[in-house]
Order: structure tokens, then C-alpha cells, then sequence
């Protein structure tokens, strides 16, 4: 099963919309889901691993795939070639 990921912020004004599309996307396929705030220690570090730059943006099994809100149907796409 894939391991879904948001590296989200408080302040950021499209992460709201990018975590509502993962957890209705559930309904249509299963995964893991976690959200990440930058601005905690373990998201400081995730975002340093990664290279992340701008919020929000989604990793999947670790990769980063999106940043902002990704379209349904390549999300689709990447999470069932993932399982």
C-alpha cells in the first residue's frame, strides 16, 4: 500500500485544499496518508532530506511527486503504480 505524505504550513494558503483532495482521494483508492507541518522539528528534517521548497507538496513512499495541488487523475496514476 502506498505511504502518501503532505508537507504542509499553518500560513500556506493552499495546503487546506491539498490535503482535502488526498483524504477525499481515499474513497477512490487505498493508502497510507500523513500530514507533515514544516515548521516542526520532523518536518524541518524531511524538508532538508528532500529538498522541499515550497509547501504544499506530496511525497509518495518517500519521493516527492507533487507540489501544490496535484491532478486526480496523475495522482491516480502514481498511486496505483506505487501499490
Amino acid at each position: 500500500m502506498a505511504k502518501v505524505s503532505v508537507i504542509y504550513a499553518q500560513w500556506c494558503p493552499s495546503c487546506p485544499a491539498t490535503k482535502s483532495f488526498w483524504k477525499k482521494l481515499r474513497n477512490d483508492v487505498p493508502f497510507q496518508y500523513e500530514e507533515i507541518d514544516i515548521d516542526t522539528d520532523r518536518g524541518r528534517e524531511i524538508a532538508e532530506r528532500h529538498n522541499i521548497k515550497s509547501v504544499p507538496t506530496t511525497l509518495i513512499n518517500g519521493r516527492t511527486y507533487f507540489v501544490g495541488i496535484p491532478e486526480k487523475s496523475r495522482a491516480l496514476q502514481v498511486l496505483k503504480s506505487s501499490q
